[in-house]
């Protein structure tokens, strides 16, 4: 038994939200890149170190499948095998820790979520 309800303009709707949808992947990555890239110049700049060995060796790297995309700012600067980042990050039984890349990160950690909720129109 039908029921004889009509919906005018559904398909109008759902072709509207396809392009939408369609646009926020584009959206979310390029705020990913971003966000990244200011995170890793934010961190360049509180680095505790001033032969620039360490500033150079801070790079983004971004990654896309078909479920996520991930940017990751890493400050991986080796000699030998001891990570020269590593230990101006979290400290050593000689120096203190600098966290030059926490401070980086908790600067754009609220400006990201936010401009991320304004892309999802969340």
């Amino acid at each position: 038994m039908s029921s004889g309800m009509k919906v005018v303009g559904a398909d109008k709707f759902i072709s509207v939200q396809h392009r939408l949808m369609a646009a926020v992947p584009k959206q979310v990555e390029e705020l990913i890149r971003s966000t990244s890239a200011s995170t890793q110049q934010q961190a360049q700049r509180l680095e505790p170190v001033k032969t620039g060995f360490l500033k150079r060796q801070t790079k983004v790297t971004v990654t896309k499948n078909v479920w996520h995309i991930r940017g990751v700012v890493s400050a991986d600067a080796y000699n030998g095998k001891f990570n020269y980042g590593y230990a101006q990050e979290n400290g050593t039984k000689y120096i203190k820790p600098k966290l030059f890349m926490y401070q980086a990160f908790e600067t754009h950690k609220n400006v990201f979520i936010s401009n991320l909720k304004a892309v999802l129109h969340v």
